[in-house]
Parts: C-alpha cells; sequence; structure tokens
C-alpha cells in the first residue's frame, strides 16, 4: 500500500514539473511609436499553428521542444513580419514591433478597438471586394456535375426489423420441411440469389444519382452559355437539385445573393457594405495554407431571418479575398428543403485572380417520420480559360443547349470523365442500372412488356382504364375505366358515355395527340359530345397544328365565379368546330390564329333541373333565336429576352425578366359559314414578374381593350369580367375580390392587377411575429368601364403561411382582408382564404 502511494506521488510531480520545464516564447508586439498591437497574429510555420495578442499586444506560446523556428507576425494595418529563431532556453522573451503599412494606414484606429479582429479582416474585404468582383471578365471552362439523393426510410423501424425477422423464421421453417420431405428440389443458392436481389432493389430504392459534363461560356456581368455534352441519369430527378449556371453563380463579393430554386429569399452577404447591421463575426483561428496566412471567421446573425445565413467565411490575409465559405441557409425561406448548405473553395489562377474551382450543395428534406432525403449536389470546374475571346454574336438568349451524343455515352467515357471519383453505393447503383437499361432496351424485353401491358385485365375495366401500346412507333391508346362512363352535366344532370385519347411521339420530337368523349343524357335522351386533336409539327418552334368539334352544353362565362357556373342560367347548346395554329416566329414573338364556327341554341326547351338547383338557387334560363357565329381570333405576344434551353428534341422556355406584351384581335365574320354576327374587338396587355431582392416579388397586369365595331354582336361575345366567390380567394392577377355581380361591356374597358409577397421582409424582424412564419402580402386592382363611367377600385392586404404536405410538396395559405369602393356601390370590407399548391415543375407558385 506504501509503495503504490509513493508511487502517485512521483507521478504527480512529474506531471506538475513537465509544464514547468516546456520550452515558451512570450513577448510584446508594438508599432514604430512604441504602441501595443492589439489581435496581432503569431503564426509558428513548423507546427502550423500560433496564438493572437492581447488588448495590450502581449501575447504567450507554449512549445513541446526546443529547436529553431519561423515566426510569422501580422496584423492588419502593418507590414507582415517574419523571424527566425533558436528555442534554447526554456522561455524566451521576444519583443517585435511592426511598420506601419503605408496601403493601409487608415485600418489602425480599427485594429485600436476591442471588438473581435474578425471585424477588421471583414472590413478590409469589404473595401477590396470591387476588384475581385470584376476581376474576371470572360472565361471557359469545362464542368463536371454530379447530383444524387439517398433515402432513408425509417417507417416504425421496431416494427418492421420484428416482421422481417418473424418472416425469417417462417422461411427457414418451410425450407426444413420442404428438405424434409424432397431434398433434392432444395437449390442451395436460393437464400443467397434472394439476400442479393433483395440488397440490389434496396439500392435501388435508396439512391439516385445524376451526372453531367458541360462547356461553360461565360462573359461579365451575367451572360453565359452552357453546352452540355454528356448526361447520365440513374433514377428519378425530381428530389435533385440540378441548377443552371444562372441559378449557381452565387458571388458573395455582391451585397445580395439571389438563391433561384433553392429560396423565395435573396440573401445578404457577409461581404455586403451594410452587412454589419445583419452579422456579427468572430475570428476563430488564422493558419498558414500554401504559404499564405487563412483566417477563419464565424458568421452570425444578428437576427435569425429568411435573409441571412451563417456558417464560416475563410479570408486570405494581405488579398483580402474569399478562401472558401461553408454556409447556411434559412429554413424559413427555402422552397422545397428543410436544410441547405453551400460550400465554395476558391483556388488561385493566376497572381491575384482567385475563382470558385468546386461547389458543393447539401440538402435534406423528410416526410415526416417515414422518409428522410438527403441530397448532395457537386459542381468541379477544370481547365479554366481566363479571358476567353467570345465571337460579338456568341451569347444569346439561348443559355443551355445539349448536343445529341449526350445522353448516348458509355461507361467507358464516364470512366474517364469524372474529375472525382464515385462512392462505392454509388458505383454499385450505376452499374446495376446500366444492366437493367441494356436488358429494358432490346426488343424481346420490350415486346414482353407490351404484351404484358396490352392485356386487357377486370381491374383495368372497372379501374384504370384499358390501355394499348406499341413501342416500336411509340404510340399508345387508352380507353376510360366504367366509371368513366358516368358523367354529371348542370344542364341536365347526369349522362353515360365513353372517353379515349391516342398519343404518339416520334424520334424528332414530334407528336400528336388526340381525344374524344362521347355521352347519353339520361333525362333528355341526347346525345353529346366533343373531340380535340393537337399536332406539334416543329418542337423547336413550340408550332401546333389544333383542330376539334362537337355538340354539347358551354358556359357563357367559364371564368366566372364557381356558384354561377352551377346555374343553368349560364348554359347554352353549341354545335361547333375549330381550328388553330400557334407558333413562335423567332425568340419570345409568338403568333396564334383560331377558326371558330358556332350554331348557337337555346336550351330552354330542355329539361335541365337538377339537384343543383334548389342548391344554388333558382336561374332564369336565356331563351334566343338560334344562329350561326364564325369567329377569326389573332394575336402576337411579345417577351424580350426570352431565356431557354434547347434539347436534342425540344427547346425548353426558362422565362425573361422583361414584361409580355399581347395584342388580339377578334372578328365576327357576318356571312360566313352563315354567319349572323358581326363585331370587332381589339384588346392589350402587359404582364411582368419582378424580382425585387430582400423586399419580395412582384406581379402585375394591365388590359385595355374596346370594341371598335358592334353591328351584330350577341350577348355570348360580349367582353365579361368575373364575379368574386364567397370567401375563396380567387386568381388577383386575372380577377378582382370584391365584384358582387358579373359585369359585360360593350365599349371601352381599362383593369389593373397587382399583387406583392414580401417573403418576410417587414415583419420578419419582429421576434414574436416571426416565430409564427407568416409572411405579409398586399396587393390591389382597378376597373374602369366607359358604360355608365363605372369605376371599381379595391385594396387587399394579409398574412400566408407555407404548410409542409409532403417531402417536395408545399400547400401556402393566406387570409386577406378586402376594402373596396367605387362609383356605383358603397365601400364594402370581406375577407378571402387562399389554397395554393407549389408547382414543382416550375418550383413556384399560381400568384
Amino acid at each position: 500500500m506504501l509503495k503504490k502511494i509513493i508511487l502517485a506521488i512521483i507521478i504527480l510531480m512529474i506531471g506538475v514539473a513537465l509544464p514547468l520545464s516546456a520550452q515558451s516564447i512570450k513577448g510584446k508586439i508594438t508599432n514604430q511609436h512604441s504602441e501595443p498591437i492589439p489581435y496581432a497574429n503569431i503564426f509558428i510555420k513548423e507546427i502550423q499553428s500560433g496564438t493572437t495578442s492581447d488588448e495590450n499586444g502581449e501575447y504567450f506560446i507554449a512549445l513541446a521542444t526546443r529547436g529553431e523556428y519561423e515566426l510569422v507576425i501580422s496584423s492588419l494595418g502593418y507590414t507582415t513580419k517574419s523571424i527566425e529563431i533558436v528555442l534554447e532556453e526554456n522561455e524566451l522573451s521576444l519583443n517585435i514591433m511592426l511598420a506601419t503599412s503605408s496601403v493601409e494606414l487608415d485600418e489602425i484606429v480599427v485594429k485600436a478597438s476591442k471588438k473581435d479582429p474578425a471585424y477588421a479582416i471583414i472590413k478590409n474585404a469589404i473595401d477590396h471586394k470591387k476588384e475581385h468582383l470584376k476581376s474576371v471578365s470572360s472565361f471557359k471552362s469545362t464542368v463536371y456535375v454530379k447530383a444524387t439523393e439517398i433515402i432513408d426510410k425509417k417507417e416504425k423501424e421496431r416494427r418492421e426489423k420484428e416482421v422481417e425477422e418473424e418472416k425469417k423464421k417462417k422461411k427457414k421453417k418451410a425450407l426444413v420441411e420442404v428438405e424434409t420431405e424432397n431434398p433434392e428440389e432444395i437449390d442451395p443458392f436460393d437464400a443467397e440469389k434472394a439476400a442479393a436481389q433483395k440488397e440490389q432493389d434496396a439500392l435501388l430504392a435508396k439512391i439516385n444519382l445524376i451526372e453531367m459534363k458541360l462547356t461553360l461560356n461565360y462573359q461579365y456581368p451575367n451572360k453565359y452559355k452552357e453546352e452540355r455534352t454528356a448526361v447520365k441519369r440513374s433514377g428519378s430527378r425530381s428530389g435533385l437539385f440540378i441548377p443552371l449556371f444562372g441559378e449557381t453563380d452565387f458571388n458573395f463579393y455582391r451585397n445580395m445573393v439571389t438563391l433561384t430554386g433553392i429560396s423565395e429569399f435573396p440573401v445578404i452577404s457577409p461581404l455586403s457594405n451594410t452587412a454589419i447591421l445583419s452579422y456579427k463575426y468572430k475570428l476563430i483561428e488564422s493558419k498558414e495554407e500554401n504559404g499564405l496566412l487563412v483566417h477563419k471567421i464565424k458568421v452570425i446573425p444578428r437576427k435569425q431571418g429568411n435573409a441571412t445565413c451563417d456558417g464560416y467565411i475563410y479570408i486570405n490575409d494581405s488579398l483580402w479575398n474569399i478562401n472558401r465559405l461553408d454556409l447556411n441557409f434559412s429554413k424559413g425561406g427555402l422552397k422545397f428543403f428543410d436544410e441547405f448548405n453551400l460550400k465554395q473553395d476558391y483556388e488561385q489562377i493566376e497572381d491575384t485572380l482567385w475563382i470558385p474551382t468546386r461547389q458543393e450543395f447539401n440538402y435534406q428534406t423528410s416526410q415526416g417520420k417515414r422518409k428522410t432525403y438527403t441530397g448532395k449536389t457537386t459542381i468541379k470546374y477544370t481547365d479554366f480559360e481566363n479571358n476567353y475571346q467570345f465571337s460579338p454574336k456568341f451569347f444569346k438568349n439561348e443559355v443551355v443547349v445539349t448536343t445529341k451524343e449526350a445522353y448516348d455515352r458509355d461507361s467507358t467515357y464516364w470512366n474517364t470523365a469524372r474529375p472525382e471519383p464515385l462512392t462505392i453505393d454509388e458505383q454499385k447503383v450505376i452499374n446495376i442500372r446500366d444492366s437493367i437499361k441494356a436488358v429494358k432496351n432490346s426488343k424481346e424485353y420490350k415486346d414482353s412488356v407490351q404484351a404484358e401491358y396490352n392485356k386487357v385485365t377486370i381491374l383495368e375495366i372497372l379501374w384504370d382504364g384499358v390501355g394499348w401500346r406499341d413501342h416500336m412507333t411509340k404510340q399508345q391508346l387508352y380507353i376510360g375505366s366504367l366509371p368513366s362512363l358516368i358523367d354529371f352535366s348542370v344542364v341536365g344532370g347526369f349522362r353515360l358515355g365513353p372517353y379515349a385519347s391516342y398519343f404518339r411521339r416520334f424520334e424528332n420530337g414530334k407528336s400528336v395527340w388526340t381525344s374524344g368523349h362521347v355521352s347519353w343524357g339520361l333525362k333528355n335522351n341526347d346525345v353529346t359530345g366533343n373531340f380535340r386533336q393537337r399536332i406539334r409539327y416543329n418542337p423547336f418552334k413550340l408550332a401546333d397544328i389544333t383542330f376539334g368539334g362537337g355538340r354539347d352544353f358551354q358556359s357563357i362565362n367559364n371564368f366566372d365565379a364557381y356558384l354561377n357556373q352551377l346555374r343553368v342560367s349560364n348554359y347554352i347548346l353549341s354545335e361547333r368546330f375549330h381550328i388553330g395554329h400557334r407558333v413562335e416566329l423567332f425568340n419570345g414573338f409568338y403568333t396564334n390564329l383560331d377558326f371558330r364556327f358556332n350554331n348557337r341554341k337555346s336550351i330552354g326547351d330542355i329539361d335541365s333541373e337538377t339537384f343543383l338547383t334548389n342548391l344554388v338557387g333558382e336561374s332564369q334560363i336565356i331563351d334566343f333565336e338560334d344562329y350561326q357565329a364564325t369567329i377569326l381570333t389573332t394575336s402576337i405576344s411579345y417577351t424580350p429576352f426570352q431565356k431557354y434551353m434547347t434539347e436534342p428534341n425540344r427547346k425548353v422556355i426558362l422565362g425573361s425578366a422583361f414584361p409580355t406584351f399581347r395584342l388580339l384581335y377578334r372578328k365576327g365574320l357576318k356571312g360566313t359559314l352563315g354567319s349572323d354576327i358581326d363585331f370587332d374587338y381589339v384588346e392589350f396587355s402587359v404582364e411582368q414578374d419582378l424580382i425585387l431582392n430582400q423586399f419580395g416579388n412582384s406581379k402585375y397586369k394591365v388590359i385595355v381593350g374596346d370594341f371598335l365595331n358592334t353591328n351584330e354582336l350577341k350577348f355570348v361575345d360580349l367582353k365579361r369580367f368575373r364575379q368574386s366567390d364567397p370567401i375563396l380567394y380567387s386568381d388577383p392577377l386575372n380577377s378582382f375580390q370584391s365584384l358582387d355581380t358579373a359585369l359585360s361591356t360593350t365599349n371601352l374597358f381599362f383593369e389593373v392587377h397587382h399583387i406583392h409577397h414580401f417573403n418576410g421582409a417587414l415583419i420578419n424582424n419582429i421576434p414574436l411575429i416571426k416565430k409564427t412564419k407568416i409572411r405579409l402580402v398586399v396587393g390591389g386592382g382597378v376597373m374602369y368601364l366607359k358604360d355608365n363611367n363605372f369605376r371599381h377600385e379595391e385594396v387587399f392586404g394579409g398574412v400566408e403561411r407555407v404548410f409542409k404536405i409532403g417531402a417536395r410538396r408545399r400547400l401556402r395559405v393566406g387570409l386577406y382582408g378586402v376594402v373596396a369602393n367605387g362609383n356605383q356601390f358603397d365601400p364594402a370590407m370581406g375577407y378571402k382564404i387562399s389554397l395554393d399548391i407549389i408547382d414543382t415543375w416550375k418550383r413556384d407558385w399560381s400568384f
């Protein structure tokens, strides 16, 4: 026992003595006026570490061993100094004087404060950001993109494991029983094959992957063009973030950074001129990397909001530019994701030129407690050519072009094209899907699948509908199921009849689509029906020929309030046919021509009463003499600087920052095909979606129209305005919220609609309200009719909140107050509720 106590005392004495005998350096950092320099960086190259001086300029460094060391001393506003020392004693006193930098004299005042030195570093970076923002005037680069999604299923894991174990026990028992009865029929590799197949299926269900190789062409400030030369997809792309370059130009030298496709809010850059109002900063460490001193600074929002980010930004000392960054964006502003992180790595290309050579996006969303979707998109830039000279007409409105060979690249190409290796699981998924693709593309497999699909089953007849397909000619026919035979019409009630459709797509992107429906009325023993056909003969010009016809009950105003759509007074019987043509003559400029003939009849002689009659109230049927109407409508629309993508067999419109202008002319052709109408109508409209950075986004629409001639104008062809729905909020760009009656006119009219979503601005800084995640929205409209000098004005304001209804589905619920005034009615006030589900393809809301 005594020996153990003595041994413990000896160990304790050795432990205490070791620090006392360790080597150390201490001293004071001053300027040429013997004034202390607080928060100076003292870096020791040999150990790749160091410290900073305190507010009195004093510092202390403990070292493990004696020897030769090189100290690098730096501070903002002073010339960096390098000193070589030989540490022989236990403690070395070393006072260091730094000379004031002639370039950075103004920074002495900043460093003399007691703030964290990160503030001075950020200030220097802000002062130098203009030269880095415009450092690249043009370039060409090879880009590799990889987007991966991992689906983690977590639905009642414990119960699933128990069920799985129970299945295994039953299977084992069954195998024992079979072996006892007929052992020669047992395949000893069955269990192994089943396990391998299960693992393969689980892997395919778990990972989605897309790779792309492209050439990126860029010219300051915002001209770019992608030339995609290789595209490989393994699984679904619906949850993957695959941005265009215009959506990944996250340049944090700008004051505001737009997060297209990620967030509804732009983010304030940590290097914004006013960033000090939005962020706090903390210097985590200063470390030498490749001969440069790099400052790691933590970025902390002063207030948690949708326009701020948090994370780390790395700044190169003396150059005062970004070395790399690692930032998280606010959950409240994300469109589809629950979490989103951005990493950017910069590399030195020339003496003072640093560019981002790698971007990494990490994102996650969940489907309740059932599944978690974790995504990662990596963008790697190589073969960078600075100051590349493009021809004057190289950059147009085509921002992406995909070559015909892009989708046909084989594994040999991809094995040499990847600048970053795949994970083991990613390799497995690609190999499995390549094998499956090879099988699925074989004629034998397609024939077998087609034969199975073309079988008619009881389930198809009773529920799904019957389909027929030919994979060789890429055509498909569909006939509705038995329940689809039952239809309901506001006029006359229930009807019976089949529906069928036909579709064919050609290799060059052209397509044909046809559909038709015939029905018999149970109450009136009448037959109605219609057919429509669309032929897309030029997918690069979005050129369509449409024609159709039929006999059915037609709504006089098919955009009227919901309740009015349920009243028989809103219907006539129409026998008609039409033919139309639409084409894009040049980018953004469309023409549309439509020729229609209608034989219009009253429904006064038809028994139109249904169970809806008492629900919506009695309504008087419009009785009139039958007449013919031949109408020609032509329109042109133009969206300047419309951006688009070109795929091997089609054109994809991406939108424009400019307004869309439309001019429409409609003519009632007297005498043509016995037509009884004669009128001329013209309408002009302008609409635009404005992105106002941190202030939200606005949408507006202006319409003006007039009848130039009303010689023979029937009530069906009047210009009509929608009556507002009770409680429900309607599309604010095409309707009013407080119009208590449906209106029509034969004269000049003018209307303006506007809505502005603040997207968190204004109320985002109010702590209690911010936690509710509601957003402010305002808008209004004005209408003027020459008839009776009618005038209507309304404004609305309210709040909206986005709810998650699935992994990638979002529901926006709004509550608004509406105030209206006019010269034909008393001021009114009401409340409206809106429900809007986000369009996952366009990644935007309806309004």
